[in-house]
């Protein structure tokens, strides 16, 4: 008989419910009720429990740069708001900018100027050679047998000087005028781009200036590749 217990129907568990004499403090919490507040209770015992066991073993020299952003105040940790700039503040910090571009930029164009004409001059003198040789004769008959001595002499200087090393030297003359030449020119091409940028800083930072300052303006249709324009309206000065 002691297996027939799990087997045999049984009455259904049912806890009374609020008498009525009580029936105005509410509905009688029943033991699934318990069950779900206790473990809501525990929970949060847990949760304060862990947070106080964080704050006692918390090291006092700990820095995140979160708090440079945030304050504590009643308790709870709040967002420092960014103090506002006013809109004179913001136009001396846009003319500092306009000035500084606008330096760096004519010293880019200095140097972009001077490495050029390196590079020109250069180019020139590779195709052009401008060494001259002056003669002195005492007599007019001599004229030809010194033309025929200066020739062989610079066909001599020629031979020498198209071979690929000098002697004496340690490495050959063209590669390193060659090389000299390549890195002047990935400079130029650096600077160039360098340049280019600073241009459409400049432009820009203008821009920002000129929506800074009064005046009714419309915005023209964009293009593409193309920065932000605008037209002022133009107004009769009094």
């Amino acid at each position: 008989m002691g297996g027939l217990k799990d087997v045999l129907k049984t009455r259904t568990y049912r806890e009374r419910s609020q008498p009525a004499a009580r029936a105005k403090l509410g509905l009688l919490e029943k033991h699934k009720d318990y069950v779900l507040r206790a473990r809501d209770f525990h929970r949060k015992e847990d949760a304060i429990n862990a947070m106080k066991e964080k704050a006692a073993f918390k090291n006092p020299d700990e820095f995140y740069f979160g708090m440079v952003h945030t304050k504590m105040k009643d308790g709870v940790h709040q967002v420092r708001q960014e103090e506002s700039h006013t809109g004179d503040e913001l136009k001396a910090f846009k003319r500092e900018d306009a000035g500084y571009l606008s330096y760096k930029l004519a010293t880019e164009k200095k140097k972009v100027a001077r490495l050029r004409a390196n590079l020109h001059d250069l180019s020139a003198a590779s195709h052009n050679p401008q060494n001259k040789r002056t003669v002195f004769v005492d007599d007019a008959a001599d004229v030809g047998a010194a033309a025929t001595s200066t020739a062989a002499h610079v066909a001599a200087n020629a031979e020498v000087l198209s071979r690929d090393h000098v002697p004496g030297a340690s490495r050959p003359v063209a590669v390193k005028s060659s090389k000299a030449k390549q890195r002047s020119y990935l400079e130029l091409e650096q600077r160039t781009r360098r340049r280019d940028k600073l241009e459409r800083a400049v432009q820009k930072v203008a821009t920002e200036r000129a929506l800074q300052s009064k005046g009714r303006r419309k915005k023209l249709k964009p293009r593409p590749g193309k920065a932000k324009q605008f037209k002022w309206r133009q107004e009769r000065q009094r």
